[in-house]
């Protein structure tokens, strides 16, 4: 392979026409999603944050694939897509927090060789309230 992108180099450089041979990175699908950490930040106990993800066909041919993550996070629309060369495509994902800590899940992507994006989140804690004083006198 080092030695075809040499060769490739070279010959770009000196202005020979180059044609991807068949099978190759040019002519196949790849996944390429932005951005790879989706950080939904601080989310109160029983709401819905929502964020995006796009995902984009990088190679050549039809990128088909889905994207899958776990709760607490859910893919709300385009979580499946067919894509051709250059295509991209937004992902909507939602986050509804539990009651407490934070929480952590890989997206996944399939097809064109497959992709990871992080999604991040965390309960959103309640201010707590300044302590009353005792007004003087008081036991």
């Amino acid at each position: 392979m080092k030695r075809f992108a040499l060769f490739l180099a070279v010959a770009v450089a000196c202005g020979v026409p180059w044609v991807a041979p068949a099978g190759s990175l040019l002519t196949n699908p790849i996944v390429f999603v932005s951005p790879r950490l989706l950080d939904f930040g601080a989310v109160a106990a029983g709401k819905v944050a929502t964020n995006t993800v796009v995902v984009e066909n990088a190679g050549g041919g039809r990128l088909i694939g889905a994207a899958k993550v776990a709760a607490p996070f859910k893919i709300l629309s385009g979580g499946s897509y067919n894509l051709g060369r250059n295509e991209a495509q937004v992902i909507t994902v939602t986050y509804q927090p539990g009651t407490t800590g934070s929480d952590s899940q890989p997206i996944t992507f399939t097809g064109g060789g497959g992709a990871t994006v992080v999604a991040t989140g965390h309960v959103a804690m309640a201010p707590v309230p300044p302590k009353a004083k005792k007004p003087p006198g008081w036991r």
